[in-house]
């Protein structure tokens, strides 16, 4: 008896990871070498429309490059990934980020 006692406080001491809920929006950092921001939503929009929530747009006019930022919920990361990898095949996917509850909408 004492050695499952003391199994079941072992393993009630494991720390766990903290379960993201599935409706979580997500947060895709997209690097795109072109100043055109106006051609650039309209196809992302084309691409992702219903699935994106927000898109924050970012220009270096002097390097001609522009960064977007779509937040997209989690559920929907694959298909928005592969909409934008086949509308923007030249975009350079950055860090994936997970917005917390405490994100407020757009």
């Amino acid at each position: 008896m004492r050695q499952s006692s003391s199994l079941a406080v072992a393993f009630a001491s494991v720390p766990r990871r903290r379960a993201v809920p599935q409706e979580a929006w997500i947060r895709l950092r997209l690097a795109v070498s072109s100043a055109q921001v106006f051609a650039l939503r309209q196809t992302l929009h084309r691409a992702i429309g219903g699935m994106a929530r927000i898109y924050v747009v970012e220009v270096d006019h002097r390097h001609g490059e522009t960064t977007l930022h779509v937040e997209v919920e989690r559920a929907e990361r694959d298909a928005a990934m592969h909409a934008i990898m086949q509308a923007l095949p030249a975009a350079q996917f950055g860090v994936a980020s997970i917005l917390g509850d405490d994100h407020g909408t757009h």
